[in-house]
Parts: structure tokens; C-alpha cells; sequence
């Protein structure tokens, strides 16, 4: 019950909550302070998928990003500007929240676009990211 009411009470999110690299084994975001995202999703030991674009915060602790490339590729090859192909009709919304120290971060998708078709499968239902 405790719990509950201290995620009832929490504050909403500012863009500077959100800025910086935020991981776990299978997923990287980077929020930066020009507004710039990079998603990163490893689909396998050798390979992942990298979508580029812009974000902003939204009410209730939501944050939109909006695509604009992505690639598949060696993880190695992850940070390459090269190999991207322009994305369009592509987004994701994620709930944003803090939990306790603020250098974790969960992220659960609401909505996930990627060229106009709904592609929910990409993400786990909430994942668990620290700060980096």
C-alpha cells in the first residue's frame, strides 16, 4: 500500500530526468539534451536493431519518440552513423518513472509505429534501465 501511494506521489518528469544513456542487457536508450533519442534493441548476441530520431516529454510522465532512421546490424556496429535507412509514419510512446534513486529508470511502451504498421513486439511489456 506504501508503494502504491509513493507511485501516486511521484513528480512528474522533466526532459533533464530523462537525458543521458540508459541500459540493461537488451536495451539502450540515449536521451540527450538537444532532444536527440537512440534506441537500441539487441535481438541476439550478434545483432540489433537501432531506430534515431527526436523526443520530447509529454503529460503523465509519457515521452514520444519521433523516428526518423533506423538500421539492423552487428551489435558492434551499433554506434556507426553509417547503414540506416529513413524511416516514416514511425513512433514510440513510452510511461516514463523513476524508481527511488533516480538512476533507474522503467520504461514501459504504450504505443509503438514503425512505418505506419503497429509493431508492439519489439519491447518487453516494462523494462528495467540504470543510468549509465
Amino acid at each position: 500500500l506504501l508503494f502504491f501511494f509513493f507511485f501516486l506521489a511521484s513528480a512528474p518528469l522533466s526532459p533533464s530526468d530523462c537525458f543521458g544513456r540508459w541500459k540493461n542487457d537488451i536495451y539502450t536508450f540515449t536521451f540527450t539534451k538537444n532532444y536527440t533519442a537512440s534506441i537500441i534493441i539487441a535481438i541476439n548476441p550478434q545483432n540489433c536493431f537501432v531506430f534515431n530520431g527526436v523526443f520530447n516529454v509529454e503529460r503523465d510522465n509519457l515521452i514520444r519518440v519521433n523516428i526518423s532512421e533506423m538500421k539492423s546490424c552487428p551489435r558492434d556496429a551499433a554506434f556507426s552513423k553509417s547503414g540506416f535507412s529513413k524511416a516514416s509514419s514511425s513512433h514510440f510512446i513510452f510511461s516514463l518513472d523513476h524508481k527511488g534513486d533516480k538512476r533507474t529508470l522503467i520504461v514501459r511502451p504504450k504505443e509503438i509505429i514503425i512505418d505506419g504498421n503497429n509493431s508492439e513486439g519489439y519491447f518487453d511489456q516494462e523494462m528495467t534501465l540504470r543510468r549509465n
